[in-house]
This record gives structure tokens, C-alpha cells and sequence, in this order.
């Protein structure tokens, strides 16, 4: 299965995979010798390119989830942290909003209300 930013070059023999976003060969295409033609080999779910422009689109506010597993889902909180997460949602896209309870991440689909904090005058 082609990636959603990859389409065939117009070469008549060979024809080789393109990327939409830079219009360059992809990085994660290869000839395969059975198929007589270009396909998509294994890790183009990591594609730099196709991971930033997916980050582009999420709400301010929300984190990006890099990829759900066995059950859990790989939240990016930054650049060079991600955190495993038990997916409790079940129909998780490209985003969810967090927030740290009792040390623990909470995931959500909507953004979680914040609780204003109170405070007492003293007499």
C-alpha cells in the first residue's frame, strides 16, 4: 500500500515512486525484482517528511501520537520525548490532549476543562 503523499513517476520502464511533498524519489521505495516494479519498503510509516506535515494540522494545545500498538498509544510531547501510553480511547487520530493525573496521562479526543483555583480571604 502506497503511502497518501506517494504517486508513480511517468516513466514508461521502471516507473519509480514520488513523494507529493518535495516531488523527489522516495526515500523508502526499492525495485522489487518479483513485482517488476518500484514498491515501498518497511519503516515509511517514520518518513520525516509525512510525520512534520501531520504535526502541521493538530490543534494548539494537543500532542501528536506518532503511531498506536498492542494498546498503546506513542504520544510525541516534544521533539525528542514520547511517552507510551495505554490507548483508552480506541478511535485515536492523529492527535489527542493529555493531562498528568496522579502521575499518570489521562488521553483525550477534547480538550479537558481547567479548574480555576479558588482562594479564601483570610479575616
Amino acid at each position: 500500500m502506497l503511502c497518501k503523499y506517494a504517486f508513480y513517476g511517468e516513466e514508461e520502464s521502471r516507473p519509480q515512486i514520488y513523494c507529493k511533498l518535495n516531488n523527489k524519489h522516495c526515500l523508502f521505495s526499492k525495485f522489487c525484482v518479483n513485482q517488476g516494479k518500484y514498491i515501498h519498503k518497511e519503516g515509511v510509516e517514520s518518513c520525516y517528511m509525512v510525520l512534520e506535515e501531520n504535526k502541521k494540522n493538530i490543534p494548539n494545545g494537543s500532542y501528536y501520537v506518532r503511531f498506536v500498538k498492542n494498546g498503546f498509544a506513542y504520544v510525541e510531547l516534544n521533539r525528542d520525548k514520547v511517552v507510551k501510553i495505554q490507548d483508552t480511547i480506541g478511535e485515536i487520530t492523529n492527535y489527542v490532549y493529555l493531562s498528568l493525573q496522579d502521575g499518570k496521562y489521562i488521553m483525550s479526543l477534547t480538550p479537558f476543562e481547567e479548574k480555576k483555583k479558588t482562594t479564601r480571604k483570610k479575616k
